[in-house]
């Protein structure tokens, strides 16, 4: 029975304050959303049900090479699955431990001056000076442990054992026991130059590894595209 010009009480806006999509955990406006018939989305709030996933969006599971024995037993992957009659590994890849052998957590990414595979973009000469060697960062103490120097050749070896011959860049971009590469390269493989193979004139200006040579069996159990964000590797001077 408030009095007031207008439609709220007069203390809506500091109870508003208080709980928001941005800091509310307790999952209270999802909630009532959902009893409201309103879709629960918000600010990275956002649930989705879709019937060609296997799992809620989002639901962790630990990659299939994992450093971290403790969540690998709290998130674990998929059972492993046939599709179109051909195995696809999962549990009997990550209930094994590879990370004595492989301590390194190796992602990928992106460089501003490369695109995709990088083939058209390291075929243009102003990008290509630009970005002419391919390279790994690494954590100058990580570096240091493992016993490598700032431009110097490395093998990084993927934990299922191809290997890649990159530049190594010490940066601190990168935390220790973490290494980056992009994936914008190609044209050598496991050392070796393969500029030969190009038709002629074909050729890139930059060749050099490709970090998918390095990186990890397929994963995701829909598209059975492969994990290139996450898994484990070891760096040794070349």
């Amino acid at each position: 029975g408030e009095q007031s010009m207008h439609a709220y009480p007069s203390d809506w806006k500091d109870k508003i304050a208080k709980v928001n999509w941005k800091t509310d955990l307790s999952g209270g406006i999802q909630r009532v959303a959902i009893e409201h018939g309103c879709a629960p989305f918000g600010n990275a709030k956002a649930r989705a049900v879709v019937w060609t996933f296997p799992d809620p969006v989002p639901l962790h599971r630990e990659p299939l090479y994992s450093n971290r024995r403790d969540l690998v037993a709290d998130y674990p992957t998929y059972d492993d699955k046939t599709f179109w009659r051909v195995p696809t590994l999962y549990k009997s890849i990550q209930e094994n431990d590879f990370s004595k052998d492989y301590p390194l957590i190796l992602t990928s990414g992106r460089l501003v001056e490369y695109e995709g595979g990088g083939d058209e973009s390291r075929s243009n000469p102003w990008l290509a000076e630009l970005q002419q060697d391919m390279f790994v960062e690494i954590n100058p103490r990580t570096a240091n442990d493992i016993g490598v120097r700032d431009g110097e050749q490395v093998w990084v070896e993927g934990a299922e054992g191809a290997k890649v011959k990159v530049m190594a860049m010490l940066t601190n971009r990168v935390g220790e026991g973490v290494v980056f590469m992009p994936f914008h390269f190609g044209g050598h493989l496991q050392g070796e130059d393969r500029r030969h193979k190009y038709p002629k004139g074909a050729d890139p200006y930059v060749l050099g590894e490709s970090s998918n040579t390095a990186q990890t069996y397929g994963y995701d159990s829909v598209t059975q595209m492969q994990e290139t964000k996450a898994t484990l590797c070891k760096i040794t001077a070349a």
